[in-house]
């Protein structure tokens, strides 16, 4: 194998592609791919005892497995959207307060300015009812003493 010290990046890809040439040969091979298989049914047989030793233990002991802190999981996810629901709602429901208690003012003080117009309005009404009143109790005084004066004038 001959380097070349000038550029390193095709170096490496040479010895890259050599390794993996090596490791194809040794690999790609029948008696290779029959101990690969029978390893890996081997260690899938102790998997399935080491899981159901660990499953016992954890009945045994009475602790969640991983099923079920998975499933915990999920209804904690779910709550928490649920929370994050709830939490948009009360936003949204506070929002649209502040926005009614801003038109709840502007509607208080505009019954509070109609309510001062038409106090000063009846106000001035019974103020000129009573004057309308004087004067007309004044006429009829004046009346009543121009026909009591004239009826004594006619006794005499």
């Amino acid at each position: 194998m001959e380097s070349n010290c000038h550029d390193p990046v095709s170096y490496y890809k040479k010895i890259e592609a050599e390794m993996n040439n090596r490791i194809h040969s040794l690999t790609n091979c029948r008696t290779f791919t029959s101990a690969f298989g029978r390893a890996m049914e081997e260690h899938l047989k102790l998997l399935k005892i080491h899981r159901r030793l660990t499953t016992k233990w954890l009945n045994h002991l009475d602790l969640s497995n991983k099923d079920e802190i998975a499933a915990l999981s999920v209804r904690i996810v779910d709550c928490e959207e649920k929370l994050d629901l709830f939490d948009e709602t009360i936003y949204s429901i506070n929002k649209k307060q502040q926005e009614n208690l801003i038109q709840l003012k502007m509607v208080r003080v505009s019954y509070e300015e109609w309510l001062a117009v038409l106090e000063k309005e009846l106000s001035d009404i019974q103020t000129s009812k009573l004057k309308m009143m004087e004067k007309e109790l004044l006429e009829l005084k004046q009346s009543f003493y121009t026909e009591f004066n004239m009826e004594e004038k006619n006794n005499d």
